[in-house]
């Protein structure tokens, strides 16, 4: 046991991820012994939430505050600066084994009900390693509890090409649709439309994209002319959060797909409702060429 909890190796063809337990992360994902994602030491803490399942809420609810059936909850607020509670309840729980291969692992977490979401859950993350396509994950939640439970659902990784500075890299989104978390509304930027293929350079980003149509899987692509590699992420969720990694010396891209936006326990929108015994499944594919 470490402080990412303990590590699962898996290996597929050219493919080789190491998977920790602490919130089901991914410390890493390569390629031809190049990085896919950017990696932490899986016996250490990692920063920005790197490669962490994020459940029963993505991204952040404002003032850590949110009504339900005319009840204030207060989840704690974990991000001072931002005043808000971030990425859910179980990123940084120790999640455990349930099934393990050369090729896939499955791990379990139970969310126990508290103060400020006092709802039951019981979590399943599946990550499999094919030789062709890379790493797919399934994260699955279950309501176990009596009461219908707010949720959403979303995935913390960061694409990089062999942690090449994204400056040098480039960028294809599949929607140019940026969502503004404080009025609710859509608006487009030219300087943040990568619908067609281009450079990033010094472009800062973090926000929140939403993909109209994604009844088949998007695709976010990131590639480094120079080397010639290319990686991808690809899943059928309605919002992603893209942000330039400031944090980590823009050394790679957070492409998180989201069921819902920042804030949706407060504004509704694509909050979803989980009735005690319904599931909820979130899909997601990783690889590299």
């Amino acid at each position: 046991m470490h402080k990412s909890g303990t590590t699962i190796a898996l290996q597929a063809g050219e493919y080789q991820a190491q998977i920790v337990t602490v919130g089901a992360g991914m410390a890493s994902l390569t390629h031809r012994g190049r990085h896919v994602v950017i990696p932490h030491p899986p016996e250490a803490m990692p920063l920005a939430h790197l490669g962490k399942v994020l459940i029963p809420w993505p991204n952040r609810i404002a003032n850590g505050s949110y009504q339900h059936e005319g009840v204030t909850l207060t989840p704690a607020i974990n991000d001072r600066a931002g005043k808000a509670a971030i990425h859910g309840l179980l990123a940084w729980q120790n999640w455990q084994i349930v099934e393990q291969s050369t090729v896939h692992v499955v791990l379990s977490a139970f969310l126990p009900p508290n103060y400020g979401y006092p709802f039951m859950l019981a979590a399943e993350v599946t990550y499999s390693l094919d030789e062709q396509t890379g790493l797919s994950a399934r994260i699955l939640s279950k309501n176990i509890g009596d009461a219908t439970a707010p949720y959403g659902a979303g995935v913390h990784p960061y694409l990089t090409c062999n942690l090449q500075s994204i400056d040098d890299c480039e960028l294809r989104l599949p929607t140019c649709q940026i969502f503004d978390v404080t009025t609710s509304r859509f608006y487009t930027d030219k300087t943040l439309d990568f619908q067609q293929t281009r450079m990033i350079g010094t472009t800062c980003i973090d926000n929140t994209f939403n993909v109209p149509q994604h009844d088949t899987p998007w695709e976010v692509r990131l590639a480094h002319p120079q080397t010639g590699m290319s990686v991808w992420l690809r899943s059928e969720q309605p919002w992603i959060q893209v942000y330039s990694g400031e944090k980590l010396q823009r050394r790679g891209l957070a492409v998180e797909p989201m069921s819902c936006p920042p804030d949706a326990f407060n504004s509704g929108i694509d909050r979803l409702w989980l009735k005690p015994g319904d599931t909820h499944v979130l899909r997601f594919e990783i690889g590299s060429e």
